[in-house]
């Protein structure tokens, strides 16, 4: 097998509907001798791993196949760190897929790079019309495509998404957390823990990953949130305890801007409760106040930020528009 420029997990658990249309994406003559595609399959019931096995029997030097027992996408993202051959590493989760061009442009940049952390753009989609729209105009305002910066230089702008970053793999590989298993929530850890250890950054322009949105099953009801409200808040520690290893150092302010978006998160799950867990939401915004001050500082969202003035006593009016806007 030839030395792989660049590796892709792609998280496989029941999406047999949608897996074909991911691993074509990655069926493109011009660069995939040099990738490789790791399609780890989660313990799925469905024949996403039968349909994953038909492209690693057509194009060996490209696709390996692997089974696991259920983990969550943690575990497998852990796996496809443990396993990568190329030069950088990826996630494409299994409903979503790449952009040929774009994709292209990536593979021929990372050839020529030595960029610690590679970005590119992304789309959301829409499942039922196909509409695409960028969730931001440019990943990191300001980057000039192509160039190589100083992560001291553009660390602060980066809007950190999973859909948006290549590593170098033994950036990925060698920092020493292993993302948490059996939990949701666990891109924020996989995009925060090489923080770190990343001394360049390199972009390019284009929109490479295309997340699908609107599936059925994948909006955020109110009854999933709170089902997994332990798991959010679970995430939420596990990062600002990271924060705490790494505060002052020059990763800190990329780390606060995307905390304090975890957190908006976190206080929006509590607002799925109509009452009960009024106490959680002030208990984190004082500890938040009194010992994460940068991150607390930057939460933005209009709801929070109506609540801390009038004193938390609209809770519960909050919390009702809160849930009336997630059915």
């Amino acid at each position: 097998m030839r030395d792989k420029i660049l590796s892709i997990a792609v998280p496989m658990y029941n999406v047999g509907a949608y897996i074909a249309q991911c691993l074509d994406s990655f069926v493109v003559p011009e660069v995939m001798e040099k990738v490789e595609v790791l399609a780890i399959d989660d313990g799925g019931t469905d024949r996403s791993g039968e349909i994953a096995r038909g492209y690693e029997a057509r194009y060996p030097e490209t696709f390996r196949v692997i089974r696991k027992e259920n983990g969550g996408h943690g575990s497998v993202i852990n796996r496809g760190i443990e396993e990568a051959s190329g030069r950088y590493f990826r996630v494409v989760d299994g409903d979503d897929w790449v952009e040929r061009e774009g994709f292209i442009h990536l593979v021929e940049h990372l050839e020529k790079t030595d960029a610690d952390m590679v970005l590119s753009n992304y789309d959301w989609v829409d499942h039922g019309s196909g509409k695409r729209k960028a969730e931001v105009e440019e990943i990191c305002p300001g980057i000039g495509y192509g160039a190589v910066y100083p992560f001291s230089e553009v660390g602060d702008h980066i809007f950190m998404k999973m859909h948006a970053i290549t590593y170098k793999t033994e950036v990925i590989r060698g920092q020493p957390e292993r993302l948490d298993e059996h939990c949701f929530y666990v891109d924020t850890e996989y995009m925060l823990f090489p923080l770190p250890y990343v001394k360049t950054v390199s972009a390019i322009q284009d929109h490479v990953y295309q997340y699908r949105i609107g599936l059925p099953g994948q909006s955020m009801s109110a009854e999933k949130l709170q089902r997994q409200c332990g798991q959010h808040e679970r995430v939420l520690e596990r990062l600002l305890a990271f924060y705490d290893q790494h505060r002052g150092e020059i990763c800190s302010k990329a780390l606060e801007a995307t905390l304090a978006r975890i957190l908006t998160s976190q206080y929006k799950i509590y607002l799925m409760f109509p009452q009960s867990h009024k106490e959680q939401l002030l208990a984190v915004e004082r500890r938040m106040r009194q010992e994460y001050p940068a991150i607390y500082g930057q939460v933005g969202q209009k709801a929070v930020l109506f609540l801390r003035r009038t004193g938390y006593v609209t809770y519960g009016a909050v919390s009702f528009l809160v849930r009336k806007r997630m059915r």
